[in-house]
């Protein structure tokens, strides 16, 4: 066994799955970016956590509006993952440069992703700060799937690249 820096070791740890987290400001605009920290964390109550960078423009509006939505894509939406992976929602309207499709959620004012293969509507359970990210937790009010859809991981990278494959 060969000793390698923590960072290494983070990029060896694929495929990893990776999902939108959509949230709204106080005009109930939507934006949102990508996670690849992310899990389910309890069954009852339903429980999810996504693990976001304290430099990001996402958590701040989830700490305001106190909900958001986890969307976990397919490889339709990769290029639109690519975009939200790579701006800033304070710099860039992610939802009209992509043109994603949204529906209106039940429970909450963060729009749900039409295409995506799940979505869940979380209202803020729990904040932690963790180093240079804050671990948001959220409550599942509701869940949804489209059933012929599959899951896109992010399987490498290349470069500055990320490589995709559905499973």
């Amino acid at each position: 066994m060969e000793k390698i820096s923590i960072k290494e070791s983070f990029d060896k740890f694929k495929p990893e799955s990776c999902v939108f987290v959509i949230s709204v400001d106080k005009n109930g605009k939507p934006s949102g970016m990508i996670a690849g920290w992310n899990m389910k964390c309890s069954g009852e109550p339903p429980l999810f956590a996504v693990s976001l960078s304290k430099k990001g423009y996402t958590h701040k509006l989830i700490r305001k509006s106190r909900e958001f939505v986890i969307a976990v894509p397919n490889k339709e939406q990769e290029e639109a993952l690519v975009l939200f992976g790579s701006t800033h929602g304070n710099e860039v309207d992610k939802f009209a440069e992509t043109r994603i499709e949204t529906e209106k959620a039940e429970f909450i004012k963060s729009p749900l992703l039409k295409n995506a293969t799940v979505n869940f509507e979380c209202e803020l359970f729990k904040e932690v700060d963790s180093g240079d990210h804050f671990i948001f937790i959220g409550k599942i009010l509701a869940s949804y799937i489209n059933i012929d859809k599959k899951v896109l991981f992010n399987v490498k990278k290349v470069g500055d690249k990320r490589i995709f494959e559905e499973f």
